[in-house]
């Protein structure tokens, strides 16, 4: 939000104290001062402690103005006001630079403001009042220089204090309403060393805190992005999702904007001072501050010139000037190897379980086409990859069709293994408020390849909860009815040909109870393509190559496939499938019979299930999941050795038997020799 230096040029016609203002700033006095001041540069914090006098002195003024009609509402509005002046110093540069200029030398005066920040325009009479609409304003465009604006009228010591209030409204209102640049104007004395400060403080809130983003000037309302960006914070800061603001839920959100919660008596009062505004006809039954409330509240403090405190709500929810979310919140650096999973964390999945339960406001136990819109509202809108995907078609949902909390953290389990950016993104967007989103997320240990008698293959995982699995096979072969049976438990008889790839993912039991998510991807016409796209297949941790057992010409297509994409496909671990066995198995008119070419690959026989066997597919799940954990057993084309403890058992076993006949032999000759010894 924040930048490296910060340059204010002052200028305006001849004689009207620009250098004097200057002087009265760093000295607090004038004195004779040269034509033209040389850059000065100020420090920041030499400069902080003049904006803690600009905030006193703005209290006691503000005090004093409000003697007649001075109420606790107004103490608690300027206690929240107050809050955002201190924050200010948290975003001012490490250096100001402040430019003095003379109207005399126009190249170097238009050299100056190209390369200004904010411009600080200053007149002292009606003739050079007048000049800044006929000749400033004008020049300013034609440089094309949109830089914003504070208009300081000088020399306000001349004037009778009596005059003031009208004159301000006759002299700044006109160019305010005509020129959106003036983001303000003060009327100043570098003589008595009257608002100086706060002018200066003006020309650097125009640059940390601007005005132009969030409110219209010549509306006098805020502008629609500024209000959809306060109702995201609204709509987040309702942890209940009543609708209003209870005192926790407000002094939670005044310490995460400003640093210290709120007490009741200020809630009551801001509460009462808003409702009356919007509620005027109502004297009770407000239970909180609601969203207009909240508006309102930020309304009045852009009207009362206080849009510290908007910004300051607004960044604590890292919005930044351009009221978008900052990039560096929603993707935070996080590393991951290339050979990696990602997957999420136990703190990511308590907060999606949170997030479910916060929205399922019937207690179903599902979250219907209205829960999942509201539960979406401060985000775009439902991730890119689930519309890629058929959500919710892709996650178990119950009988009404309302994705479960099962299917919930599933598909978010889908979201991050495919594309962990989004996730990160998506959780900025709903709110997670563990400092930084990695958080939701741990990286699994990158996957390694081994190589024995020159074939390479995967080294087993054991650090994995997910899994992903491409399902391969000729057309009818069943393949769109075993996702359907997976997911649902039952499947259509209608034919439906899968054009686009097709994505679901479900979790699974394993033997000994542990739980795991195993993704079934069916690709579609897209199948060359993405057996083509070595960064798609490093992503498939098992193919499943399904036939139709009652179909003679099923098999040959796997056989085809494999060869077409041999070099590709010869490390990932691979399961063959029969299915339809509930039909009558026909001999395969391949070139090898399905037996055969799975011990030629030196892997296990073909799997013989079917979508109406319900045990038969959950055996297949399991082995799918084994052989993405265990790829050494399944890889095409890797003849398997015994285990290494079965070696040492066996080894055991020859000692033993070795043993065992020397320890007879002897036995048998000692016999032999006590047997001949007693006959002698």
């Amino acid at each position: 939000m924040s930048q490296e230096s910060l340059r204010v040029v002052v200028c305006g016609d001849d004689s009207v104290g620009k250098s004097s203002i200057i002087t009265s700033l760093i000295k607090e006095t004038i004195t004779t001062v040269q034509e033209v001041l040389p850059p000065i540069t100020i420090a920041s914090d030499d400069y902080i402690n003049s904006f803690s006098e600009y905030a006193s002195s703005k209290e006691g003024s503000t005090a004093k103005k409000s003697k007649r009609h001075h109420s606790k509402k107004d103490d608690a509005l300027q206690r929240f006001n107050e809050t955002g002046t201190k924050l200010v110093s948290k975003y001012i540069p490490s250096k100001t630079v402040i430019i003095d200029t003379t109207s005399s030398e126009m190249q170097n005066l238009h050299k100056e403001l190209k390369r200004a920040d904010v411009i600080w325009l200053v007149y002292s009479d009606h003739y050079t009042y007048e000049r800044i609409s006929l000749h400033w304003m004008p020049m300013f465009r034609s440089l094309g220089v949109n830089l914003p604006i504070v208009l300081c009228a000088n020399k306000s010591d001349l004037l009778s204090k009596s005059s003031l209030k009208t004159q301000d409204a006759d002299e700044f209102i006109p160019l305010i309403n005509e020129f959106k640049e003036i983001e303000a104007c003060v009327r100043c004395s570098a003589k008595t060393n009257t608002n100086i400060v706060e002018a200066f403080y003006l020309c650097q809130r125009t640059v940390t805190h601007p005005i132009s983003p969030i409110f219209d000037s010549k509306e006098g309302n805020l502008k629609p992005a500024a209000i959809a960006a306060l109702k995201r914070v609204f709509f987040l800061c309702d942890k209940d999702q009543d609708g209003h603001l209870n005192f926790e839920e407000f002094s939670d959100l005044h310490k995460k904007c400003f640093g210290k919660t709120a007490t009741e008596v200020e809630y009551d009062n801001i509460l009462e001072k808003i409702n009356q505004k919007i509620y005027p006809d109502l004297s009770s039954g407000i239970k909180g501050i609601s969203e207009d409330g909240f508006i309102m509240l930020n309304k009045i403090y852009a009207l009362k010139g206080r849009h510290e405190s908007i910004w300051g709500i607004l960044r604590a929810f890292h919005y930044t000037n351009s009221l978008s979310l900052n990039d560096r919140f929603l993707y935070p650096k996080f590393d991951v190897n290339p050979n990696s999973s990602v997957e999420l964390s136990p703190t990511g999945y308590r907060f999606f379980v949170d997030l479910f339960l916060k929205f399922d406001k019937d207690n179903d136990g599902g979250l219907n086409e209205d829960e999942l819109n509201n539960l979406f509202r401060p985000t775009p809108g439902i991730p890119k990859l689930w519309q890629e995907s058929q959500f919710p078609s892709s996650i178990v949902c119950n009988e009404a069709g309302y994705v479960t909390l099962q299917g919930w953290l599933a598909q978010w389990n889908l979201t991050t293994f495919l594309d962990y950016k989004s996730t990160l993104e998506y959780l900025g967007y709903l709110g997670f408020d563990e400092d930084i989103s990695v958080k939701a997320l741990r990286v699994t240990k990158p996957r390694k390849r081994r190589q024995k008698n020159g074939k390479f293959y995967r080294q087993n995982v054991n650090d994995r909860n997910i899994f992903n699995c491409f399902i391969l096979g000729a057309p009818k072969s069943g393949k769109s009815s075993l996702l359907e049976s997976f997911l649902r438990g039952s499947y259509s008889e209608t034919y439906s040909p899968t054009i686009k790839p097709r994505l679901c993912i479900k979790d699974i039991e394993l033997r000994g109870g542990k739980q795991c998510y195993l993704i079934l991807e069916e690709l579609g016409d897209h199948e060359s393509a993405i057996l083509e796209n070595q960064s798609r297949l490093d992503q498939c941790d098992v193919i499943c190559y399904t036939y139709d057992s009652s179909d003679p010409e099923s098999f040959q297509y796997l056989v085809e496939l494999r060869e077409k994409y041999a070099h590709m496909l010869d490390e990932i671990p691979s399961v063959f499938v029969a299915l339809k066995a509930d039909l009558d198995k026909q001999q395969q008119r391949s070139d090898v019979q399905p037996e055969n070419y799975t011990r030629d690959l030196y892997i296990g026989s073909p799997l013989h299930i079917s979508s109406a066997w319900t045990t038969s597919l959950h055996e297949l799940f399991i082995q799918l999941v084994d052989a993405a954990k265990m790829p050494s057993a399944s890889t095409p084309g890797l003849e398997t050795e015994p285990d290494f403890a079965d070696q040492e058992n066996l080894k055991h076993l020859v000692m033993a038997g070795g043993a065992i006949a020397v320890m007879t032999l002897v036995s048998v000759w000692i016999w032999r020799s006590s047997v001949q010894s007693s006959r002698i």
